[in-house]
């Protein structure tokens, strides 16, 4: 299926944080203005893959997106847990998503990622298999977890559910994996 990128000419990919973060300061545009309510809240997610499954994290807590390095290992902690990273100075514990949600572990490949969260003072990165781009959602795309008949999901993680074409994705809450 084709890509759809955000804020993007069709096919390119952002080839770095920055990128990503100027597409993200740019106003948020609908790619149907007429289906937008009035008043209606629109956020911005990054879009990333863990396997073949889509999913996107609210770009308000992904502090940046590095490329993997060598993580210290941790001894007794969850199997999804990989280790801990140095990040100019700061520690920060890092876990694979796919093992985390119950799928499966992120390859190592040229276009893995640890995309790292922040939310008051705590700080995680997410060992993704790629990080696609920023996609801007109005609250009705947004399909709460128990309505959305796209698998049965039962995870407190999950906040939804949107389609962008015909690729569903599942919004993860940043605040529950951080917690």
């Amino acid at each position: 299926p084709p890509r759809v990128a955000v804020n993007a000419p069709a096919g390119a990919r952002p080839s770095s944080w920055q990128e990503l973060q100027s597409q993200a300061q740019q106003p948020a545009s609908s790619p149907h203005p007429q289906a937008r309510r009035a008043g209606e809240r629109t956020s911005r997610w990054l879009r990333l893959r863990c396997g073949v499954q889509a999913y996107a994290l609210e770009l308000l807590k992904v502090q940046e997106v590095v490329l993997p390095v060598p993580l210290l290992p941790l001894r007794g902690t969850a199997a999804a847990m990989l280790g801990i990273m140095n990040l100019r100075g700061q520690v920060v514990p890092v876990m694979d998503l796919g093992l985390h949600l119950g799928t499966t572990t992120a390859e190592d490949d040229a276009q893995t990622r640890i995309v790292v969260l922040e939310e008051n003072g705590e700080i995680l990165g997410l060992r993704v298999s790629a990080v696609e781009d920023v996609a801007n959602l109005t609250d009705s795309q947004i399909e709460p977890p128990d309505t959305a008949r796209i698998c049965q999901i039962s995870n407190d993680l999950f906040r939804g559910v949107a389609r962008i074409g015909q690729r569903p994705m599942i919004l993860l809450d940043a605040t529950r994996l951080l917690g």
